[in-house]
């Protein structure tokens, strides 16, 4: 390791069930054969941030370097790496935050480990904030939409539009998942406030419903549809309750446009009981998905994940692409709501506080590191 990069680090570190700490004095990451070493510049904040420090199921996280989202120039390259990226590069990237299995990981230190599959060069028109709002939330939208629902890329759109529901559209994962399905090449029905219906509009939403009103916010998706199919649902939010929205809205869907049972998809950002939508239309079938298993590595939250290297290879070639399209300004960052309560990992730990209370909508809270 370079000279120039010192011994020790800080860091926010779980110290106990829930609570995270910053750690003024923490060994700085080693530099994996197939890794990076980079200077931080920001961080994005995700909810899987601070309920990491709290899953305590199979094994404590107590230890474990927390955060997921970081922007940051490269200081060190391993001998192993083949992504283009060399010592200076500025990139953002994707971190595995309270992980059990190698505690070093995690996106809130000064100086981090990180995989380059993961990761792109950040662009000369994007500041580091917008670019650290991106890979957690972009990573989930090709687990969600391509791996689970499995649609069109946006390489290779639908010729003609099929619906999609993205419940949540407000949220910032919501809002990468339209400008992707709008991409690929499908008609975009979203849930969100109604203060949020011109921005998300001009994202790629045809519809936007309020969805304070079950009732009413269903019967404008039947509307919508008018008498067309409704075979995927994305949920973003993922609650007992918008599982059973999203059921509801897939059960419009007349037996001619989806017969048997999978022929309606339903996905969720968080474990959900597949059943339950069933019981509403035993033509929905679906899951969820995980962040953490792109990595391809073996790790434990509540239960042990053995590593499954197709999950890795499927996110470094999603990523292939995705950094044309962020390169493009096809792929915009959701809205960043920067140093809300501070700068710095002080900044951090009172936002990581807003996400608990559930004070955050409408985007994702960064805080810049250093410049």
């Amino acid at each position: 390791m370079s000279s120039s990069i010192p011994a020790t680090t800080r860091a926010l570190v779980v110290r106990a069930k829930g609570e995270i700490v910053l750690d003024a004095s923490i060994p700085t990451p080693k530099l994996r054969d197939d890794y990076l070493l980079v200077k931080t510049t920001a961080v994005a904040l995700n909810p899987t941030d601070w309920k990491s420090s709290e899953m305590m199921m199979g094994g404590s996280t107590i230890g474990t370097r927390v955060g997921c989202d970081y922007a940051g120039i490269v200081v060190a390259v391993g001998s192993k790496v083949t992504q283009p990226f060399k010592v200076g590069d500025r990139i953002a990237g994707g971190a595995h935050g309270s992980n059990q299995s190698q505690p070093e990981d995690g996106a809130f230190g000064e100086y981090i480990a990180v995989k380059p599959d993961l990761a792109f060069k950040i662009p000369d028109f994007m500041s580091n904030e917008d670019a650290a709002s991106l890979p957690l939330g972009l990573t989930t939208v090709g687990q969600g939409l391509i791996q689970g629902l499995k649609l069109n890329t946006a390489e290779n759109p639908l010729k003609t539009p099929e619906n999609i529901l993205i419940y949540g559209g407000a949220t910032a994962t919501g809002q990468l998942g339209i400008q992707y399905a709008k991409l690929a090449g499908y008609r975009v029905l979203t849930t969100a406030s109604a203060k949020h219906t011109e921005h998300l509009k001009s994202l790629g939403a045809s519809e936007v419903i309020d969805y304070h009103d079950t009732d009413a916010a269903l019967t404008s998706i039947k509307a919508a549809l008018n008498g067309g199919a409704l075979r995927y649902a994305w949920d973003c939010v993922s609650s007992d309750k918008t599982t059973d929205f999203c059921a509801k809205a897939l059960a419009f869907t007349p037996p001619s446009a989806a017969e048997g049972e999978g022929s309606l998809h339903y996905y969720s950002l968080l474990y959900i009981d597949i059943e339950k939508a069933k019981k509403i239309d035993a033509r929905i079938e679906g899951g969820f998905t995980f962040y953490y298993t792109a990595f391809g590595e073996t790790f434990e939250k509540w239960q042990p994940f053995p590593g499954d290297p197709q999950q890795l290879q499927f996110a470094r070639q999603f990523w292939e692409a995705a950094r044309k399209l962020i390169d493009a300004g096809k792929i915009k960052p959701a809205k960043t709501f920067a140093n809300r309560g501070g700068q710095g990992f002080e900044g951090v730990l009172e936002g990581l506080k807003e996400l608990k209370a559930d004070k955050v909508s409408g985007g994702k809270l960064v805080y810049t590191i250093s410049q």
